[in-house]
Parts: C-alpha cells; structure tokens; sequence
C-alpha cells in the first residue's frame, strides 16, 4: 500500500509539474530598440502596451550585449542560443568567406528553393549557426511535440530564431508583399499561410498615408520634421508628414512597408495568424512563437533615433503590443503565455547631429585608409594584393600570399594594426593573434573576443571612437560595442511572472538558458548557462 501512495505520489507531482508549464512561449525582438525609447516616448504610450509589459512583468534595467558586432544576424542567434558569435559562429550578418573567397550571408543557403514565390528570396536555412537553440531543445525534450514558428519582415530574424528543427520560419517577400519561406522546412506553404496571403493585407496597409498618430505638439521628444539628419523616400522629395505611401510604392515597391510601422503591424497580424493556424498553445506540450519586429530598424536607420518618424513608428508598435496581449489574454490567458521581449541591439544618435551639439563624433570613411594600408605593406613586403577585403570594421588580409613569402602572419597582422591606429576616429586596432592568445574579461576587448570566431572572422579589427560610424550622414546605425547599442530592453511577462525590477547587469545571452531552466529543459549546447532571477508567484 505504501509503495503504491509513493507511485501515485510520484505521477501527480509529473502531472502537477506539466501542468505549471506554460502552453506558449513568446519571444518578442524589437529591432534597433535603444533602451531609452522606453523612457522616452513614456507619456504618449498607451496603458495596455509597454506599460501593461513593465507594470505587470519583471523590468531588467540593465541588459546588454557582451560582444561585438551588434547586428541583427549575431544578435538573434544569441538571443535564442544563449551564445555569443565566437561559438555560435554568425560573427555578423555577412562575412568574408576565405574558402571561397566572397561574402557569406548568415541564412543564405544555395541548396535550398523559396516556398511561396518565384525568385530566389527564400534559399535560406540557420546551417550556418553551429549552436542549438533553446527551440531546439524544447522540440528534442518533446519528441517533436512541441511547435516551434517564427514570424518576421526579414529571413534572417525568423530563420536563426527558429533554430535548426523549427517548424516554419516565414518572412516577407518584397516583391509580392506576401509572407515565404525555405523548402528547408517544408515543400510548400502551410494553407493557412497561403490563406493570409490571399488577403493582400500587405497592400491595404500601404493604401493610405503614414500620418502621425497623435497630434504634432505631442512628438516633443523629438526633432522638427524635415531635419538635415533625415533621409527621404525614393520618389519623394522631403522627408516629412504625411508620407503618401500609395504614391511612393511606384518608386519603392512594396517592400516599402518595411520602412513604415505598418510593416509592423503586418507582422502583428501574421504572428496571430500563425497562433490560430498552427493551434500553438492548445495541447499539453509547450510552443514557441518567435516574432521580430524589424520596420523599427528599417526606420531608425533611415531617419535616426531622434525623428518624430521613430518617435511615431514606436508609438504604433505599442499599439501593436496591446492588441496582440488582448489577443493572447482572450485566446490562451496571460497565465498560460511566457513573454519575454528584447532587441538584437541599439543605434547611436546620427553623428551629425552630436557634432552640432558639440559632442565628439564623426564618420570613419575607410577607402583611403585602406588604399594607404595597401600601399603600406607593398612598401614592407614587397608587391602583392595583401589586403583581401574589408568590412564591418574589419581587415582580412591575404593569407596564401602571407604563407606563400614564409611570413610571420601575427607580424603582418600587427603591422596592419599598428599602421590603421594613425586614421582620425580609429581607438584601437586589435589583432586576431591577440584575441586568440589571451583572455580578456571586461571592456571592449572582451567584447571583441566573444565575437571573434577563429575560423570565420577577420585579421584585424577596428574599434571606432565613439559616435563614430561607417555610413551615410543621416539616419543611423549600429555595430559597436558602446553601450548605445548594446543596452537594450529586456522585460518578462505572463505565466508565472510576479511584478517587478532590478537594476543587476545582466547579459541578453542569459535569455535562452533562463527560458530552458523556466521550461526545465536542457540548455542550447553553447550556452554560457547564466540564469537571470525572475520571482515567480508561487
């Protein structure tokens, strides 16, 4: 008798233990999200939106990447691996790739065909990342039972998040406007896909002008429309309210919705058809929903931190937000949803405008720098193409010439180093010997070595002076490892989460082995294993 009330014991605590997972997992990236957008547009955002997230979930103030380059491919492969590019090795969204000596980007994948359009936009899988995710580990901890969908505007924000046994991955193909994907996950496009796509909803978005959502006096966080840091549509002649969308698709194409907050929306709606088309969150097993909204990067680098396009684009964002938490309430509840929502990385205020502020800045224009360095090294070592490209901020030197002359490649390396520290806005110049023969543990050169991979990054890298950027003189971008594009938002929500804060330094890696340890799965295999302390209710 006793045996059996310890049996019995036993399989109500299991039954108890899958009862207490969530049904869903959703994971929110918000492209280019700076931190202080937050704060900033505070006054102006609706109750149910951030608010709701940051009233109801648990805020950690101070989330940062810990490696460089912020970019969008590197981040949403950290995010969901809980590693950084030195092992997860998509080091950036291109790299040179020394094998066949031209750039790689980090989802494209020549086996693969496009599912839902003619054209080649969907010859993509994650092959390239070498880690698992914690998708990944959910499906194998289920035996393929639980669902894993990622939804986004770009491949490579769907496609890396969905991990490497995701179900679907589905991104929007500028063509056509509708959502695609890759024969990776399957022959053709799920009917529900094909159903949505039927709707145009892409086209209605773009059938009406972008106006500012509140009235202009509200947009004080901002810059005067029409500023000089502010980059126009193609087809239109200032870059200022109203932007008349349905004639600017003539010169822009549909892809244009990316560079509105439509684009957003769109997403929004495509991520509850997705929920609703795949019955994520209805068994007993939990799914994971990966959505990334990237119109926000599209605008930011367009018209900077500081336009009231951006100010606007988040201000529909949150709009978007509060839909989809009513949605998740009335069709799954708030206590069967885990949310999680962060950004791949920041963006630095438009240099320019620091630079009429008095404020240290400037643009790094590397054509002649690197014509110089060519130069430089046929004076030491004799006529030769030495330098094989560059890129990112980084300098890949040829190698078979190097070995070919029986030279030293660290001399080389170090000589190209210390020649580029001579160039106006260049800090440091660091080595790829010197990543890979020390350890360092803070600043920016911890940084550079958790993003250094030793088989696929470069032989020199350059760390710009801050606010000093490769691009064009208005708009922005992002890349470095200052803490304005490495602070990012990280908030909780849902499920079990009890209200709350802290200000405790926490890395955006630390997401996937937290998530697995809520989830009680295993870890993705290259996670750095850090566990962030949510306070659960009991």
């Amino acid at each position: 008798m006793k045996r059996l009330f310890v049996i019995l014991s036993f399989f109500s605590a299991l039954a108890c233990a899958q009862v207490d997972q969530p049904k869903l997992v959703v994971g929110i990236v918000v492209d280019q999200m700076r931190f202080d957008y937050i704060n900033r547009y505070w006054d102006d955002y609706s109750e149910g939106g951030f608010k709701r997230l940051i009233s109801e979930g648990y805020n950690c103030t101070n989330a940062h990447f810990n490696y460089i380059p912020t970019y969008t491919g590197p981040g949403h492969a950290s995010i969901y691996s809980g590693a950084t590019p030195s092992s997860h090795g998509i080091i950036s969204n291109y790299w040179y790739d020394r094998e066949v000596e031209e750039y790689s980007y980090c989802v494209s994948d020549a086996e693969m065909n496009t599912v839902g359009a003619e054209n080649g936009s969907g010859k993509m899988s994650p092959s390239k990342m070498l880690n698992t995710t914690f998708g990944d580990e959910l499906r194998l901890f289920s035996m393929n039972r639980s669902k894993v969908i990622a939804v986004a505007l770009k491949d490579r924000s769907a496609v890396l998040p969905a991990g490497h046994m995701g179900n679907f991955a589905f991104w929007l193909e500028s063509e056509t406007g509708d959502f695609v994907s890759s024969s990776y996950y399957g022959p053709r496009l799920p009917k529900w896909v094909q159903k949505f796509n039927k709707k145009d909803v892409c086209e209605g978005y773009l059938s009406h002008k972008w106006e500012l959502l509140l009235p202009s006096k509200r947009y004080d966080e901002s810059l005067n429309d029409n500023s000089a840091y502010e980059e126009a549509f193609a087809g239109e002649k200032y870059p200022k309210f109203p932007h008349d969308l349905p004639s600017l698709i003539e010169h822009n194409g549909k892809g244009l919705i990316k560079g509105t907050p439509f684009g957003n929306s769109l997403t929004k709606d495509m991520a509850i058809a997705a929920i609703e088309g795949e019955n994520l969150g209805e068994d007993s097993f939990t799914d994971l929903l990966a959505v990334s909204f990237s119109s926000t990067d599209y605008v930011g680098h367009q018209f900077g931190t500081d336009a009231k396009e951006i100010q606007d684009t988040y201000l529909r964002l949150d709009r978007d937000l509060e839909s989809f938490l009513s949605y998740l309430d009335e069709n799954i509840g708030k206590e069967n949803v885990l949310i999680f929502l962060t950004s791949d990385h920041g963006a630095v205020r438009t240099p320019a405008y620091l630079k009429d502020r008095n404020i240290p800045a400037g643009y790094f224009e590397a054509e002649e720098p690197i014509r110089e360095l060519k130069q430089f090294l046929q004076n030491i070592y004799g006529f030769g193409d030495w330098v094989k490209t560059y890129g990112d901020a980084q300098i890949f030197l040829n190698r078979e010439l190097i070995f070919e002359k029986y030279l030293s490649l660290e001399e080389v390396q170090q000589q190209t180093a210390d020649f580029m520290l001579r160039f106006d806005g260049v800090q440091k110049a660091v080595t790829g010997r010197t990543l890979e023969n020390n350890e360092f543990e803070a600043g920016i050169l911890a940084c550079l070595q958790k993003g250094f991979n030793q088989k696929r990054s470069a032989d020199v890298f350059l760390v710009l002076d801050p606010a000093w950027i490769e691009y064009s003189h208005t708009g922005t971008t992002h890349g470095s490892g200052y803490t304005y594009d490495r602070h990012v938002p990280l908030i909780w929500y849902g499920w079990n989460i009890k209200a709350g804060s802290t200000s405790e330094k926490v890395g955006i890696t630390d997401i996937a082995s937290t998530v697995s340890s809520l989830l009680g799965i295993s870890f993705p295999n290259g996670s750095e294993a850090n566990i962030i302390s949510i306070p659960l209710s009991e």
